[in-house]
């Protein structure tokens, strides 16, 4: 629009240099901020937008998580069940009966003072299965779990664990690593 391009008439000879030189200035762009997470992340702080269930960001320093007693108090819940011999499934099902909120409907809560959420009390396995494989919960700070293939695509990859970068004992543990493994 700036350029005064108008795509019905022929006059846009320039537009595929235009159109290469946006492009690279966005790939660009891309490395410098891949490059920036990179260096945050090897220095051992969180690359994660918001804490996993049972941790709140430190109003001291956003980089810091503490525990969120109330919601700790579920995730050892889940723990507990899953020592005693209960699987995902059946997990997610006593929640549900006991009306536990479910991890959305807590945020909102707290954020809100109202849950909007649909079935604010509806566990589901999934939900369960993360929070039981999250090492996070034993104290330690792991990043790169994931990685975007390009610039251009959005798209997640999980990484392999030897890729990993596990930082140990950088925020007060939920659970201990024997209940953990």
């Amino acid at each position: 629009i700036n350029d005064g391009v108008d795509t019905l008439k022929s006059e846009n000879e320039l537009m595929a240099f235009k159109n290469i030189f946006n492009d690279w200035f966005a790939r660009d762009t891309s490395k410098k901020i891949k490059a920036v997470f990179k260096a945050k992340g090897m220095s051992g702080k969180p690359l994660a937008s918001k804490p996993p269930f049972g941790y709140m960001k430190s109003e001291y320093d956003k980089n810091q998580w503490v525990v969120d007693e109330e919601a700790a108090k579920v995730v050892k819940r889940i723990f507990r069940l899953c020592i005693d011999g209960y699987g995902p499934t059946q997990i997610a099902r006593i929640l549900t009966e006991d009306r536990v909120l479910k991890p959305t409907a807590y945020y909102e809560m707290k954020k809100s003072g109202t849950v909007t959420v649909e079935k604010p009390y509806h566990w589901a396995q999934k939900t369960v299965v993360g929070i039981l494989s999250l090492m996070e919960y034993v104290g330690h700070t792991v990043n790169f779990k994931t990685k975007r293939k390009s610039h251009k695509n959005k798209k997640k990859i999980n990484n392999p664990k030897s890729e990993w970068q596990i930082f140990e004992n950088t925020h007060p543990a939920i659970i201990s690593q024997h209940d953990f493994d």
